[in-house]
C-alpha cells in the first residue's frame, strides 16, 4: 500500500483499501465513491484543494483502467469522463490539470484498445474516441497527436489495428485543420503502418491514405514512392495509385491499358484503310498510264504502216521517255512527299526531306535533351524510355505526361496537369496539355489545322507553305519526267502511314525516331 500513500492522504484507508481489494464489487464502489466526492466538492474548496483531490481520483482511475472485470473498467471510464468534463472545467482548473489527467491515464488507454476480451476493447476505443471530442480535450489536441506518433511493426495486431481505426475515426471527425492532425504526421504514420505484419492493419492504412488525398489531392504525393511499374508491384500501392485514379476520374492502370489497347486497335484499322486507298489510287494511276501507253504504240503502228523500205525504231532514248511517262506521275508523288504531314515540294530531294524533318515538319520535333528528331504524338514515350536523360523524368500519374522528377508535384498543382474527362479515351497534348479525340487524323487537325495547337511553332508557317502551294496550283504545268537513272525513295520505314516502294534509295536514311 506504499504506493496508494497519496491518495490515502486524501480519501483516507477504507475507500483506499476497497480500491485495491480482491473483490470486484468492492473496487467499483471505491470509485464511485471517489466520483460522488467529487461532485460534492463545495464550491468555496481552496483551488490547491480541489487539484489534490482531483490528482488522487487520476491515480485510482489510472489503476482500475487495467482492470480486466468490465464493471470496474467502466467505473473508472465513468471517473475519468466526470473529472473531465465536470470538475475540471466546474471549479476553473485549467488547462494544466486537463493535460496532467491526460498524460497519466493516456498509455494504460491505449494498451486497452488491445485487449484479449472484445467488450473491454471496443470500450475503450470508444471512449477515446468521445474524450477526443470533449472540449476542454480537443483543444489541446493531444490525442490527435499521440495516436499519429510513429507505430513500429512489431505492436501485436489487435491493438496496432485499433489504433489505425481510431486514427481513421478521428480524422474523419477532426480533419486535418488545427485539430492535431497535419498532413505529414498522418502520412509518416500511415506509410508506417503498411508495413506491419498484420493484412488488416496495412489495409486500414491505405484507407487513411485515401482519405488524405481526398483532402489534400497532390500532396500527397510526396510521401509516395513514384508511380511506376517497381512500385506496383506491390498490391498495397497500386491499390492506393488505383484509387487516387479513381477520385480523379481517370482509368486505373488495367482500365487504362485496355483502353490503350482499344485505340491502337481503331489506329491500326485506319492504318490498314489508308493503305488500301493508297493501294487503289496507284492502281488507278497504273490503268490510265496503260491506256496512254496503249494510244501512243496505236499512233506509232498507224503511221509507220505507209513507209514500206522497213520498219524504223524508235531510238532507246525515246523509248526511256515512253516509258517514264508511265511511271513518273506516281514515282514523283511518292517521292516528293512527307508522310508524316502529307506536303509534297519539288524541293523534296532525299536531304530536302532530311531538312523538312528537322526543321518545318509540323507533326515532327526535336527533342530539347538529347536533338533527336521525334513524332510530337510520342514525345512522352520518348522522353519516359527512350531519350538519354530519361531518368531525370517521370510519368505524371493524373494527366500521364512527362514531368521532370523535381517538378512532378508542382506540376500536379498547376493548370498544365489536365487529366482526360472521366471514362473517355483521348489523345494528349504534350505541347498545349489539351486532350482531344483519338486517332491519327485527330493529331493530323491538332498538330496542323487552322485552330490547332497554339503552342506547335512550326504549324503556322505549314499553314503559310500550304496557301502559297495552293496558288501555284494550275501554273505549274504537266509533272516533269525524270531520268531512268534516277532516284526514286519511298517513305522513312518508321512512318506512321508505310507508303508503296518506289526504289530504294532512301532506306538507309535516319528516320525521325518514334516508339
Amino acid at each position: 500500500m506504499r504506493e496508494a500513500s497519496f491518495p490515502i492522504a486524501v480519501y483516507g484507508d477504507g475507500l483506499v483499501a476497497a480500491a485495491y481489494s480482491k473483490t470486484w464489487s468492492y473496487r467499483e464502489d471505491a470509485l464511485l465513491a471517489v466520483c460522488k466526492k467529487l461532485s460534492q466538492a463545495p464550491a468555496g474548496t481552496p483551488k490547491e484543494d480541489l487539484r489534490t483531490m482531483m490528482r488522487a481520483a487520476v491515480f485510482l482511475a489510472r489503476k482500475a483502467i487495467l482492470d480486466k472485470v468490465s464493471s470496474v473498467f467502466q467505473a473508472s471510464l465513468k471517473l475519468l469522463k466526470m473529472i473531465l468534463t465536470q470538475f475540471i472545467p466546474q471549479h476553473k482548473l485549467g488547462r494544466a490539470e486537463v493535460a496532467h489527467c491526460l498524460e497519466q491515464t493516456w498509455p494504460n488507454l491505449l494498451a486497452k484498445t488491445g485487449d484479449p476480451a472484445s467488450r473491454l476493447r471496443l470500450a475503450a476505443t470508444s471512449f477515446i474516441q468521445e474524450m477526443a471530442l470533449f472540449k476542454e480535450v480537443r483543444s489541446l489536441q493531444t490525442i490527435p497527436t499521440e495516436l499519429v506518433k510513429p507505430m513500429k511493426s512489431s505492436v501485436p495486431a489487435r491493438l496496432a489495428l485499433s489504433h489505425v481505426e481510431l486514427t481513421e475515426r478521428l480524422l474523419a471527425e477532426l480533419g486535418t485543420d488545427g485539430s492535431g492532425f497535419s498532413l505529414e504526421n498522418v502520412m509518416q504514420f500511415s506509410t508506417g503502418a503498411l508495413e506491419h505484419s498484420a493484412a488488416e492493419v496495412r489495409e486500414k492504412a491505405v484507407h487513411i491514405i485515401l482519405a488524405m488525398y481526398r483532402q489534400h489531392r497532390s500532396a500527397v504525393l510526396d510521401f509516395l514512392p513514384p508511380n511506376d511499374a517497381n512500385t506496383r508491384r506491390n498490391v498495397l500501392y497500386k491499390n492506393i495509385f488505383d484509387g487516387f485514379a479513381k477520385m480523379d476520374g481517370r482509368p486505373a492502370e488495367p482500365q487504362a491499358k485496355a483502353l490503350k489497347r482499344s485505340v491502337t486497335r481503331v489506329v491500326h484499322k485506319e492504318k490498314k484503310e489508308e493503305i488500301r486507298t493508297l493501294q487503289e489510287q496507284l492502281a488507278a494511276l497504273k490503268e490510265i498510264s496503260e491506256k496512254e501507253k496503249g494510244k501512243e504504240n496505236s499512233k506509232g503502228r498507224q503511221s509507220s504502216r505507209p513507209v514500206k523500205a522497213g520498219i524504223k525504231k524508235i531510238p532507246p532514248s525515246k523509248a526511256t521517255v515512253v516509258r517514264d511517262v508511265d511511271q513518273s506521275p506516281v514515282a514523283n508523288y511518292l517521292d516528293r512527299l512527307c508522310i508524316f504531314c502529307g506536303e509534297t515540294d519539288e524541293s523534296f530531294t532525299e536531304e530536302g526531306l532530311d531538312l523538312h524533318y528537322w526543321k518545318h515538319c509540323p507533326m515532327l520535333r526535336r527533342c530539347d535533351l538529347c536533338r533527336q528528331v521525334v513524332e510530337i504524338s510520342s514525345l512522352n514515350e520518348h522522353l519516359l524510355e527512350e531519350c538519354e536523360s530519361k531518368g531525370a523524368f517521370a510519368k505524371c500519374p493524373q494527366c500521364a505526361e512527362a514531368v521532370p522528377r523535381d517538378q512532378l508535384v508542382e506540376h500536379a498543382r498547376s493548370q498544365a496537369c489536365n487529366p482526360p474527362a472521366t471514362d473517355r479515351v483521348s489523345n494528349h497534348c504534350p505541347l498545349c496539355h489539351d486532350n482531344f479525340m483519338p486517332g491519327e487524323e485527330a493529331w493530323k487537325s491538332h498538330l496542323m489545322g487552322r485552330e490547332g495547337c497554339k503552342q506547335n511553332a512550326r504549324r503556322t508557317a505549314a499553314l503559310q507553305r500550304a496557301l502559297q502551294s495552293q496558288g501555284k496550283i494550275g501554273t505549274t504545268g504537266a509533272t516533269k519526267l525524270m531520268p531512268v537513272g534516277a532516284r526514286g525513295r519511298p517513305g522513312p520505314s518508321a512512318s506512321r502511314i508505310p507508303a508503296p516502294k518506289a526504289g530504294g534509295g532512301r532506306a538507309n536514311r535516319p528516320n525521325p525516331a518514334r516508339r
